[in-house]
């Protein structure tokens, strides 16, 4: 297939090719409804291949044929702890993704990045609150900086509450439903366990915490009050787990009525309608019980993908309200492009958007460079925006390739030798090139970094200067 040709995908429809990379493996088409992606040629119709008979990667190599009695007989040779960890990083590169504990030494570039979001976590600690959006096509590290902005945010004693939105099961235009996962996956810098649980629980032990709560904010039907007095009047395990659970976005139980004097009327965390305020509100309210319980904050982080784009034109502008009022309770004061008095109020319940002070939260989102992206200009400045255009350089991909060529000599218990240093040499020029040109991506040049030492070291007889000649003229 060749650019400007038409083809029909299963899901997305019609559309006509404008770019190829991997050697024509991913096409980037625009379809006739307006979207824009680079997907997987095998995905389109008529384009799927039958399986290879050709042997699987590294299949030569892992089995060895020892005689015995006369008879052929498989002979494995156990993995050390060290090979096998160094195993399962390169099988996570061959599909294009860095393993979450060597995020940072396996990022290529991204060096300017890193030290907007750094500044950014230092602000929202100083001054209250950041906010970003990183826009890029598909394959292009959103998810990657994701993880890595986790990473430091961790390190810099924030909670961490992150997910990826999924236009079936987590929609952008289901405020509810994002708080819910964002609660659900909070992460500790000083605990493995995830959930409100851990700082409800030290919020708890500490009255003074809900004292100050109650002076941060004028809002009497504050649900976060309300779960941490009933948390500290009973000593009850499940009375305990069923507000954990409430204030997570669960169910409203029973036994939650046994931690409360008689009469009193419980808040509600509203599922539907105008609760993007609401919902706002929770979020700022959490990075303030964070920052009275000793954190540094609270780090939101959401990878959308290309769901916005996907939505139905009736439901993108209550995605919109979502994301512009967080970014709102962020920033408040220090932003003059959001006015607050477009958020409608609940029809039961008026809420502000955030807390008077003492809030720390840090909210970062992804998007997919698309037609029907979200109207980033309209809430956020040049500066808030990072546009993850292909900028490495062949010194960035050089120290990549060693770092996998060093992996890869582990996971398969081999030397390194002239043939690799001469193609992690070569190859950075020719895969820098390949992503200047649009050939690749940042994930298919980790995946290709992988595959190069795959062939070296499947086929001892393979001329390396043979191999550098047929990647340039990939890339090209």
């Amino acid at each position: 297939m060749n650019i400007g040709e038409t083809v029909t995908h299963p899901q997305y429809g019609a559309g006509t090719i404008t770019a190829l990379f991997r050697n024509g493996q991913e096409w980037m088409v625009r379809f006739d409804s307006g979207l824009r992606f680079r997907r997987p040629r095998r995905e389109f119709e008529g384009q799927q291949e039958t399986m290879s008979t050709a042997p699987t990667a590294l299949t030569p190599t892992l089995n060895a044929l020892k005689e015995v009695n006369g008879a052929a007989q498989l002979h494995f040779k156990p993995m050390t702890p060290d090979q096998f960890s160094a195993r399962s990083l390169i099988e996570a590169l061959r599909v294009g993704v860095a393993p979450a504990q060597h995020i940072r030494e396996l990022t290529i570039g991204l060096g300017d990045e890193q030290k907007r979001l750094a500044a950014g976590l230092n602000q929202a600690h100083s001054q209250g609150g950041a906010a970003f959006a990183v826009i890029g096509d598909y394959g292009f590290g959103k998810s990657h900086i994701v993880e890595l902005t986790a990473r430091e945010a961790l390190d810099r004693n924030f909670l961490v509450a992150a997910i990826s939105l999924d236009l079936q099961e987590l929609p952008p235009h289901r405020s509810f439903s994002i708080y819910a996962g964002l609660m659900h996956s909070l992460r500790y810098p000083d605990t493995d366990e995830r959930g409100m649980g851990p700082l409800l629980q030290r919020a708890a032990e500490r009255p003074a915490i809900a004292e100050q709560m109650r002076d941060l904010t004028g809002e009497s039907m504050d649900p976060l009050q309300f779960g941490l007095q009933a948390l500290s009047n009973t000593n009850a395990t499940r009375q305990q787990q069923a507000w954990t659970e409430w204030l997570m976005g669960g169910r409203r139980v029973t036994t939650m009525n046994r931690a409360m004097p008689r009469g009193v009327k419980f808040p509600s965390i509203y599922k539907v309608g105008h609760n993007e305020r609401q919902i706002a509100y929770l979020l700022n309210g959490v990075s303030v019980l964070a920052r009275l319980s000793g954190y540094s904050g609270l780090a939101i982080l959401l990878d959308e993908a290309e769901s916005y784009s996907l939505l139905h034109a009736y439901q993108r502008p209550k995605a919109g309200r979502f994301f512009s009022a967080v970014i709102y309770s962020a920033l408040q004061a220090r932003q003059n492009q959001i006015d607050p008095d477009e958020f409608r109020q609940h029809r039961y319940r008026a809420y502000p958007l955030a807390y008077t002070a003492k809030q720390s939260l840090f909210f970062l989102f992804t998007i997919t460079r698309s037609d029907n992206q979200m109207p980033l200009d309209e809430w956020l400045t040049v500066e808030q925006i990072l546009d993850l255009e292909p900028h490495q350089t062949p010194q960035e991909i050089g120290h990549f390739l060693e770092r996998v060529m060093g992996y890869h000599a582990q996971a398969y218990g081999y030397e390194i030798g002239e043939r690799q240093r001469q193609i992690r040499r070569g190859a950075a020029e020719h895969v820098a090139l390949g992503m200047r040109n649009a050939r690749l991506s940042i994930r298919g040049a980790v995946r290709l970094g992988v595959e190069l030492f795959d062939l070296l070291y499947l086929y001892p007889e393979y001329e390396t200067a043979l191999l550098l000649d047929e990647l340039r003229n990939t890339v090209r």
